[in-house]
């Protein structure tokens, strides 16, 4: 009977069952379960398995294939069955966490070798192409000359490396050919009772070397480290190493006691290996595999997986071995690689072949070429100057950054150049016509966008096209000079697209019917942007899969990064929030009629008409008592950093905001605070002042309740398109550096490249002095913004800041910085104060921190999810408003929890204004409700927390209470995403 086709014995079966297990426990993140033990040398436990599979399996590989030379179609097979097992996995992975769909996952399963997706199966790979000449070298050589060679080859390995030999790229599945040649070396070779006793006593001598040195040696590295020896420029597991030749030595005597079972196997039985290699070693194993739970005990449904997965590579090996081989294309690829036996030929005959395909589908390769160019070119011309703003304090080359990250980006554009160039070719039959105007549509299109973000900050939005029949207005912004260069480009192209139709005709592509499925495809591809942002959709999972991931903060620097298609196409079909039911004009009449009853019994005991007041709305960026932070401690040394506004307590309305953001989100919290509107409301994560805003030509603020209104913002003007925002919410004046009003006082604390809050209060004074009458200032300071640089000289908080959150030296210095930022944050509102107090007319400063900073991992915002959404937040109004019916502070206790979308309500109860009726809803909601914010699991839709941030179940509202949240919903509704009825109320907002 031919030997490869012999049933496997028991003792294979055992051994193949203990194979299997000792590389599919290696599926699993075996490190964070290590990590959580009290012995060290468990934590490197799961490395040693690792390293210990580098090195057996391909000796293993080694020992089988010693018996005779190998032709090149094993390694072809060997990629199929890779390949093949990638797909599947890959397609299963992306049907059960659509989530985690990447191109860059799609490149990994279509070239494992390139994507290094594992680096022992490239090694294996590796070792059967040069499996002849490793054949014919050890037979040429004696086993002594054999044995040195090896030894030699594995001891300078390591001694040349350090030990520092990484394996996880797959040039470094090379190094495993030494661990084949081994293989092939120890199954040709006799080894008698006492060297095997020998090399086993060895082998267990080594185990003790490496369970001891690893953790004594990385003790040693950390003692390095915080003595401030240096230490990173070592390996400090050098010993638990693929290289290393102790464990070298441990495999060796594994590998030499179970030999004669491994000298069993065939060559067939060894490609079962392949699937348990893909599923040990593919990058989304321990996701995958960890998204199955059927019990409530992990150890239990690690075992069940296994299992299921053992199973599942049994029948697939059988698909695999009786179809993939089979199938033609492959059978004839094998049958030639079988004959063929010179890898220079293969290589000469794959080259040819390549260069044929070149050749014939040339006219298709350079399309997409051209294409590509057009997409990367459109990229370019959004960047400044070929710079990227990556974030607000650091920007970088545009080219690097786009090739490097933005890869699949420029891909996605290319093929919705590529669709619309097959719908023109369809149409006019004529290449050079169709090719001529896609260029002209992508590079025009770039340039629109760029010209309006250059005039007004802003890209193109699709509510903006109907503006097209305004050209004639539109035309002399964008000046005489630039219309003429933009037409005589275009007639140039026209006539070279008519030169190369002459001169260079191309063939029709296909038949009609071919070209018109492609342009009906096409067509169905322009239809998919109306699901980029229905989360959870399959359109939706591919389009981020492609790395079209919108931010909608800040709309320069979206079109950068996204281009000028994607970024258009991106904004077409928001999903803003469900519609109420019964939402209709008539709906919100009878709601404004309901609240206007509210808002006259409100006004029977107001006294103050608030447009005779100056109301001051103050955004502290990134502000937050850092004596709130959870876990920090001071040391008794230093003082309390934020005295002055904590003393605020007992003299104003004082307690704790919560923001809708981590780290960012600066624009949503002042849209909330502005508006009166909530973010927790919103069906899926947005930014209104991008995605909202700009669908309306005015939008309601408290700002309207003044005869004047202003913004001041020491910094660009441009970000989350605050100039044209600020517009619509017909501010008369916004104060930015780069404005035509100068920003006063500019003083920039140590090495900061930001204005200091002292710069913000100089311009907010000096905008409350230049008018006499009441006003609304909108001041946005940006002193602690990110970074957090060890900005300031003489900071006698470093080394003074503590508490299990700041683990690291980097984060404790970041943190002394930014508390040192809030100690200036503090004497400047205490000299601000000071001043107000001075001026004899009514002012109410309503203050408030917008986020927490991002210094702390955004992963602890799991274990303190309401501590690291709130900031502090006070209203204070000055002498002369107090003496004049506003309150000191309002009845409530200090720890209250509120939204910053309660502060219109709060300042108006505060300054004993007079409402109207949405004001007076405002009033309601702050009053009866809990304070309104996003979920902080990460789901969608609100969470309610209640005046101690205790988190409240909507469930438990009164039936009074769920009425108010579903009209205030209603209204939110109405000024988002639906059609703005309440502006067209008289008296409803103003």
């Amino acid at each position: 009977m031919n030997k490869n086709k012999k049933s496997l014995t028991v003792a294979q079966i055992i051994c193949l069952l203990v194979a299997a297990l000792f590389m599919l426990i290696q599926m699993f993140n075996l490190k964070g379960i290590a990590a959580r033990t009290h012995y060290s040398f468990i934590r490197f436990m799961p490395d040693m398995l690792h390293n210990m599979t580098l090195i057996i399996v391909p000796m293993i590989f080694g020992a089988v294939y010693s018996r005779k030379k190998l032709s090149a179609s094993e390694s072809f097979k060997y990629w199929l069955m890779a390949s093949a097992t990638l797909i599947i996995y890959y397609v299963l992975f992306f049907c059960k966490l659509p989530g985690h769909f990447n191109m860059w996952r799609i490149w990994g399963m279509l070239f494992p070798i390139i994507a290094s997706t594992s680096v022992l199966f490239a090694g294996l790979l590796f070792s059967l192409l040069v499996q002849s000449h490793l054949y014919d070298l050890l037979h040429k050589l004696t086993s002594k000359q054999s044995w040195l060679i090896l030894s030699l080859l594995t001891f300078f390995g390591f001694a040349l490396s350090a030990g520092n030999l990484t394996f996880q790229y797959s040039i470094y599945g090379l190094y495993l050919i030494l661990f084949f040649a081994w293989g092939m070396f120890l199954a040709q070779v006799s080894i008698n009772g006492k060297a095997l006793s020998l090399i086993v006593t060895g082998g267990l001598i080594s185990l003790i070397v490496v369970l001891i040195g690893v953790p004594g040696f990385d003790a040693v590295y950390w003692s390095q480290i915080v003595a401030g020896n240096g230490g990173g420029d070592w390996n400090r597991e050098f010993l638990n190493n693929p290289s290393s030749p102790f464990m070298f030595l441990m495999v060796v005597a594994i590998f030499l006691l179970f030999k004669k079972i491994i000298l069993t196997f065939n060559t067939k039985q060894m490609r079962l290996f392949v699937p348990l290699i893909i599923l040990m070693d593919a990058p989304i194993s321990a996701k995958f595999m960890g998204s199955f739970r059927f019990t409530g005990s992990s150890t239990i449904n690690k075992l069940l997986v296994i299992i299921a997965v053992l199973v599942i590579i049994g029948i697939w090996d059988l698909i695999l071995e009786h179809y993939l081989f089979q199938f033609k294309p492959f059978k004839r690829v094998i049958t030639y690689l079988d004959h063929e036996s010179n890898l220079a030929k293969i290589c000469e005959k794959l080259w040819a072949v390549f260069i044929k395909f070149i050749i014939s589908n040339r006219v298709n390769l350079l399309t997409w070429a051209w294409f590509y160019l057009l997409s990367f070119g459109s990229f370019l011309i959004e960047s400044d100057n070929l710079r990227i703003q990556i974030s607000t304090a650091k920007t970088i080359n545009a080219i690097v950054y786009l090739l490097g990250t933005r890869f699949f980006a420029i891909i996605l554009t290319t093929i919705l150049l590529d669709a619309l160039f097959s719908v023109f070719y369809f149409v006019t039959t004529r290449y050079w016509t169709s090719n001529t105007l896609v260029s002209l549509i992508a590079i025009g299109w770039a340039v629109a966008n760029k010209i309006k973000l250059l005039l007004r900050g802003e890209p193109i939005y699709p509510t903006e096209i109907s503006e097209i029949v305004n050209w004639k207005t539109l035309l002399p912004m964008i000046g005489k000079t630039t219309v003429i260069v933009i037409l005589l480009a275009i007639l140039l192209v026209i006539l070279l697209n008519v030169f190369l139709e002459i001169k260079f005709p191309i063939k029709k592509r296909g038949s009609w019917k071919r070209r018109g499925i492609w342009a009906l495809v096409s067509l169905l591809l322009f239809m998919t942007p109306l699901r980029f942002n229905h989360d959870g959709g399959a359109i939706y999972h591919v389009n981020r899969g492609f790395d079209n991931k919108q931010t909608f903060r800040n709309p320069e620097r979206d079109i950068q990064v996204n281009g000028p298609v994607l970024n258009f196409l991106n904004y077409i079909d928001l999903q803003i929030m469900d519609e109420p039911d019964n939402y209709s004009a008539s709906s919100i009449k009878t709601l404004s009629n309901k609240y206007a009853k509210v808002a006259d019994r409100i006004n029977k005991t107001r006294k103050n008409d608030l447009h005779k007041q100056t109301i001051v709305f103050n955004l502290s960026e990134s502000f937050v008592d850092p004596n709130t932070f959870p876990t920090i401690r001071f040391d008794h040394s230093v003082s309390n950093p934020v005295k002055f506004i904590e003393s605020m307590k007992s003299r104003s309305s004082y307690g704790t905001m919560l923001s809708a953001g981590y780290g960012g989100g600066t624009a949503n919290m002042e849209w909330e605070t502005l508006t009166g509107l909530n973010m927790g409301m919103f069906k899926s994560t947005l930014t209104p002042y991008v995605q909202i805003v700009p669908n309306f030509d005015f939008y309601p603020t408290i700002g309207m309740n003044f005869d004047y209104k202003s913004a001041v913002h020491p910094f660009i003007g441009t970000y989350y398109s605050r100039r044209e925002d600020y517009h619509r919410f017909k501010f008369d004046k916004f104060v930015y550096t780069g404005s035509k009003y100068k920003v006063i006082d500019q003083k920039k604390l140590g090495k900061s490249g930001y204005n200091s809050d002292f710069t913000t209060y100089a311009n907010g004074l000096h905008q409350i002095n230049s008018r006499s009458g009441g006003q609304f200032i909108n001041l946005i300071s940006i002193q602690n913004h990110m970074p957090y640089n060890n900005w300031y000289p003489h900071n006698e908080y470093i080394g003074k800041i503590s508490g299990e959150l700041f683990n690291t030296p980097a984060i404790r210095e970041q943190m002394a910085t930014y508390v040192k930022g809030t100690q200036y944050t503090d004497k400047a509102v205490k000299q601000f104060i000071g001043e107000i107090d001075k001026i004899k007319k009514p002012i109410t400063l309503v203050f408030y921190g917008d986020h927490y900073p991002s210094i702390i991992s955004q992963s602890y915002t799991a274990k303190y999810p309401v501590e690291m959404h709130s900031t502090r937040y006070f209203i204070y109004s000055n002498k002369y408003a107090r003496a004049h019916g506003a309150k000191l502070r309002l009845p409530r206790k200090a720890n209250n929890f509120v939204s910053s979308s309660d502060f219109i309500a709060m300042m108006l109860e505060q300054t004993d204004s007079k409402v109207t009726p949405y004001q007076a809803l405002l009033t309601e909601v702050h009053k009866q409700l809990p304070a309104i914010t996003i979920n902080f699991k990460g789901d969608k839709g609100f969470e309610l927390i209640g005046r101690k941030g205790q988190v409240i179940d909507p469930k438990y509202l009164t039936k009074k209470q769920q009425a108010l949240l579903a009209d205030y919903e209603t209204i939110q509704y109405d000024m988002t995403a639906g059609k703005a009825y309440g502006l067209k109320i008289d008296g409803f907002y103003k």
